[in-house]
């Protein structure tokens, strides 16, 4: 069990914060208030588990949910999306809300190797591909792939761009490109880029007018390695080059006028090579492995010096994430004792005498976006929600709730790209009670498709959200 050493005020704005989730009703609800944790051996065993937000940080029993040894998550509309990659390639939907259980799983063909998900407004997504030329333009709820997007002009001598972490910033999404020389133990070929493509046409963008053909965005480092960050109107691309040269840094990257502007830090002034790169606000928090393969996690503010936060024993820090306040989540893989870390990123101390406990040596760490969590302890008789049962529906199923007596609600049903379904208008009785029983079929009439819809109930006192599966 970890202890709390510091006690601080939570989340800012609280006021704002609660505004902002009753006008995003496909958001998700105070039970979605997790961190999640992929814990992996790296070789045969994974899951995700979790842990609220806030302080003393409950996590959820360990084992979670099975996933692949290889996998990343990103959390989209309340929900947590796991890319598992190579030897799986395919995409696994966990609800937080029901201890991260699976709630839909679908292939996108083998041997591709998959990497990322990013989703655009219109609720479709898109994935990069490792072991193919390729980014895929998939429909979600479906899991038909609705576009292949060659990535080939990208490509060095051994024909594949090595694509991964992805950004939709606006109408555009960033694709990192590693190209890596797989003859060569994937060393770096000596140029790396940042792509971009234009999603109201899925086409690439031309971000060299001088070079032939259609090209990236040259960094001014190679071998991008960690997911992009922004930092107000920039990217921020940590790229870690060759290991154990120290030639990487943090790239800033202008996402309008597609340009490198050059590296804001370099691996030399921060001591090794670069591994992860978070940014926290006007400073930035890196893990960084020395030549003795010892990792440290490091603060800096753009034109300082690092200073060490915290020092491994070895190559103990795979991933740092920040709530967007004041804290700081170190997955740390000491055999002794693995689990994640709290920081304070003002102060620069531990929050935990020892880590939260994730059974098997956490891998990385996702905080719900801003919007899909809630830090607000709801008060007696403030809008709750139950399971929706049967779960799943075929079609049939019921979503109970709870609100004040008499107290006016609203309910809607929304799929996975976010499109209303339906939406009813409830009375809660003199108990504080209400339920809705939902037959299958959308607003026309029509039975909707077998897939994963997510109901959300609103009313004054807030909103609380569940998710179902129709299987017909």
């Amino acid at each position: 069990m970890h202890s709390i050493i510091v006690t601080r005020l939570g989340r800012t704005c609280v006021a704002g914060f609660i505004a902002a989730l009753m006008v995003a009703p496909a958001s998700g609800a105070a039970a979605q208030d997790r961190v999640a944790v992929i814990a992996s051996d790296f070789n045969s065993v994974a899951y995700v588990t979790g842990f609220a937000v806030e302080a003393p940080w409950i996590a959820t029993p360990v084992p979670g949910e099975p996933v692949h040894h290889d996998a990343v998550l990103r959390w989209h509309d309340g929900l947590a999306w796991v890319v598992n990659r190579g030897g799986a390639d395919n995409i696994q939907v966990l609800d937080p809300a029901a201890g991260f259980d699976t709630v839909r799983q679908f292939s996108l063909g083998l041997g591709r190797n998959l990497q990322d998900i990013a989703f655009r407004a219109d609720g479709t997504a898109y994935v990069s591909c490792y072991d193919t030329a390729e980014l895929l333009h998939v429909d979600p709820v479906t899991g038909q792939v609705l576009q292949v997007i060659s990535t080939a002009m990208f490509a060095d001598a051994d024909g594949l761009p090595e694509t991964g972490w992805l950004l939709v910033r606006g109408s555009r999404l960033f694709v990192i490109c590693q190209r890596l020389d797989r003859d060569a133990w994937y060393a770096p070929v000596g140029d790396s880029y940042l792509l971009a493509l234009d999603t109201a046409t899925n086409t690439w963008l031309d971000c060299d007018a001088v070079q032939p053909g259609t090209q990236g965005i040259r960094l001014a480092a190679s071998n991008p390695y960690m997911p992009i960050g922004t930092a107000g109107n920039r990217l921020l691309v940590g790229c870690t080059g060759f290991y154990g040269l120290q030639d990487g840094g943090v790239d800033v990257v202008d996402p309008d006028g597609l340009r490198s502007l050059g590296l804001e830090i370099t691996e030399a002034t921060l001591g090794g090579d670069l591994v992860d790169l978070e940014v926290t606000g006007a400073s930035r928090h890196v893990i960084v492995a020395d030549g003795g393969w010892v990792t440290r996690v490091k603060r800096y503010v753009p034109g300082g010096a690092p200073t060490v936060l915290l020092t491994g024993q070895a190559y103990d820090h795979a991933d740092i994430a920040w709530d967007g306040d004041f804290q700081l989540f170190v997955a740390d893989r000491r055999l002794s004792n693995p689990g994640v870390r709290v920081l304070d990123t003002d102060a620069g101390i531990q929050l935990t005498s020892g880590p939260i406990a994730t059974g098997l040596p956490p891998a990385l760490v996702i905080v719900p976006p801003a919007g899909a969590a809630a830090s607000v302890v709801p008060a007696v008789a403030s809008l709750a929600m139950d399971l929706p049962w049967p779960n799943p529906a075929n079609p049939l199923t019921r979503f109970a709730f709870t609100a004040a007596p008499a107290q006016a609600v609203r309910l809607r049903l929304f799929d996975l790209r976010g499109h209303l379904v339906r939406e009813a208008a409830l009375v809660a009785d003199q108990d504080g009670r209400g339920t809705w029983e939902f037959d299958g079929r959308d607003a026309a009439g029509r039975a909707v498709a077998s897939g994963v819809y997510r109901c959300v109930v609103q009313s004054a006192a807030g909103f609380a959200a569940r998710s179902f599966t129709v299987i017909r």
